[in-house]
């Protein structure tokens, strides 16, 4: 009997090593075909540049509410995420319409008019990224959380209240904001350009009118998203 397990014991082990060995194997392989081949490279180092660009901005974004709220950083973020009139189920649910409302016009503007995506570096390194699902997912969270972070909770939500005059002023400016950092993107294509405009316009009267930033996080993800996946269908063939 002790002679039968131990036999059992050393068979075990003997099937975990091959089993170990045979996962290690299958990692090597999978980061030597990435290694070797040139365009998979590419488009993991256009990921991780999308992604510290992106992120930049919610460093970014902290280092302005740490100038102009020391000490009261965190209460000022958490009130980014609470609506002024609203519960938090409404904000979700005026996102998720916004969304369904945005997407489809867009999407069939683009198709009516047959507009392409411009012959630009920044265009070029979006159709690399959209044709990986982790593409669609880093332009989604970054569009989503740390421009709307950016753009709409820390410079609109700092510097309104003022006044109405300085409200609008506010939100004009960060959105035209908004709006320039796509240009190197979307250079030469005046339609998508609008649409840029119009899309943070709409994000960021969102915000004002909510006190939140989870109708605009919700409304630019769900777009990023979409337009990721038309995108892929198109350049992945």
């Amino acid at each position: 009997m002790g002679q039968e397990l131990g036999f059992l014991k050393i068979k075990a082990n003997v099937a975990g090593d091959v089993t170990s060995q045979s996962i290690m194997k299958k990692k090597r392989v999978k980061r030597s075909l990435i290694m070797t081949n040139p365009n998979a490279k590419e488009q993991y180092k256009i990921l991780l540049k999308a992604s510290l660009t992106l992120t930049s901005f919610l460093f970014i974004g902290l280092v302005f509410i740490g100038i102009f709220k020391w000490g009261e950083m965190f209460p000022f973020i958490a009130s980014l995420f609470i609506p002024n009139k609203i519960s938090i189920l409404s904000a979700v649910l005026i996102g998720l319409i916004s969304s369904l409302f945005i997407t489809p016009i867009v999407l069939i503007t683009f198709i009516k008019t047959r507009t392409e995506l411009p012959k630009t570096e920044g265009s070029d390194m979006i159709k690399k990224i959209m044709i990986r699902p982790s593409g669609i997912a880093v332009s989604a969270i970054g569009g989503g959380v740390f421009e709307e972070f950016f753009f709409r909770g820390v410079l609109i939500g700092l510097f309104i209240g003022y006044s109405i005059i300085v409200d609008w002023l506010v939100i004009l400016v960060s959105t035209f904001l908004f709006w320039v950092i796509h240009v190197p993107q979307y250079k030469g294509a005046t339609g998508i350009l609008t649409g840029v405009f119009v899309n943070g316009l709409i994000f960021a009267l969102l915000f004002y009118f909510t006190g939140s930033l989870i109708p605009p996080m919700l409304a630019h993800g769900i777009y990023n998203t979409s337009i990721g996946i038309i995108l892929a269908k198109k350049y992945k063939k």
